[in-house]
């Protein structure tokens, strides 16, 4: 019933194209017709040579104008279902405004797709066309040019008016326009340029700085705005950083038996002193006035001890240090597509990872990862070293 109903209305329309023309304004009321039955029976009360191109997507759509001209009610349709105008002689084209601005870049009707190439000065291309993509209404083409600086926006003119206000608040200059562009020269002393530069990053305008490494010069290229903020933040950043030095000392316990009394024990000044233990810890660790000496106990009853190194770790504050006491192994592994061996290798012995927080106070926190393997490989067992982790 309804597809005769359909038929009907579209038949009425056309019957009564004559009378419209003549008034040149209609009303029309249309409920659940196809859109692009809508833009035919447009064309037939208009009295215009309308046609729906391939790229209108069915949809079935309800609207109703009244006391309209024909260019009144074809843009009320265009604007509400993101649809392009293309006029070709006394032929108007209707259809999807991204297939429409991809086919007819640049039209001398009014209200038809144009082209606008908008020159950036500050913001890069790639990032304005992810934010005008996500503002302009939907069909709208934009392309970033890196190699101008530039973002090419295709639609209609009012899209072309959105673009054009957006762009001018996308591409703000992050400080001031005023002052002359100068180019200078910044030593740093104890931060190297590459990691300055890391810092500064989205701090300063792109392409403001540039690293050199060999001499450790940071080349800063901006206003005076520009110039003042990195001195200022170089001044914070560049300064020495401080340092610690861990004391450690690795022993081989063989305990007898789970009574064992292996451990560390911290006690104040002297503690152990007269008898002494093997692997005691000779140095005094020193905090305001109180004085704690941290003796290792690797003195068992049953079992005997060995020191199997000494290394002391020194490392700057919040950076990770690590120390293997042990040997590397190689492992071959061959790859099944090209047959091409490689070597690999795998650690074993003692391993320790720290990382020392330095407080305001003078304090020192530090987060430690102890780990033992072991290799258990026989030449019974496997063909390539066997590693067990504690």
């Amino acid at each position: 019933m309804r597809v005769f109903a359909l038929i009907g209305a579209l038949a009425i329309g056309l019957s009564a194209a004559p009378a419209a023309a003549a008034a040149d304004r209609f009303s029309i009321d249309a409920r659940d017709v196809d859109l692009a039955d809508v833009i035919r029976l447009l064309g037939a009360r208009g009295d215009q040579n309308v046609v729906a191109d391939g790229s209108v997507k069915p949809q079935r759509v309800t609207l109703r104008l009244h006391d309209v001209s024909f260019d009144e009610a074809l843009a009320t349709v265009v604007t509400a279902y993101s649809l392009q105008t293309h006029r070709d002689g006394r032929t108007i084209i209707v259809g999807d405004s991204a297939s429409m601005n991809r086919r007819f870049p640049d039209e001398t009707t009014a209200g038809a797709t144009q082209t606008a190439v908008f020159s950036l000065a500050h913001a890069r291309p790639d990032d304005v066309v992810v934010a005008l993509q996500g503002a302009l209404p939907q069909g709208t083409v934009v392309v970033g040019d890196r190699r101008t600086g530039s973002v090419l926006v295709t639609a209609n003119p009012q899209a072309i008016g959105r673009a054009r206000r957006l762009i001018a608040a996308f591409d703000a200059p992050t400080f001031g326009n005023g002052g002359t562009i100068t180019t200078a020269s910044l030593q740093l002393h104890n931060l190297r340029a590459t990691e300055a530069a890391k810092s500064l990053k989205g701090v300063v305008p792109d392409g403001a700085l540039l690293p050199e490494d060999r001499q450790n010069v940071l080349i800063v290229t901006g206003n005076t705005e520009v110039q003042t903020a990195v001195r200022t933040l170089l001044a914070g950043i560049d300064g020495p950083g401080r340092q610690v030095m861990f004391e450690v000392r690795v022993a081989d316990v063989q305990p007898v038996n789970d009574q064992t009394n292996v451990g560390f024990e911290f006690a104040g000044a002297g503690y152990g002193a007269a008898g002494g233990s093997v692997g005691q810890f000779p140095y005094t660790l020193t905090k305001s006035s109180i004085v704690v000496n941290a003796q290792i106990n690797a003195l068992v009853q049953r079992g005997r001890a060995k020191i199997l190194a000494q290394p002391r770790i020194a490392t700057l504050n919040n950076r990770e240090a690590s120390l293997l006491i042990g040997s590397q192994y190689p492992v071959v592994t061959v790859n099944q597509q090209t047959g091409y061996p490689s070597v690999q290798t795998i650690d074993v012995g003692v391993r320790l990872r720290l990382t020392p927080t330095i407080g305001a106070d003078g304090e020192i926190t530090a987060e430690m990862h102890p780990e033992y393997s072991q290799n258990v490989w026989t030449a019974t067992t496997a063909t390539w070293p066997r590693a067990r982790l504690r």
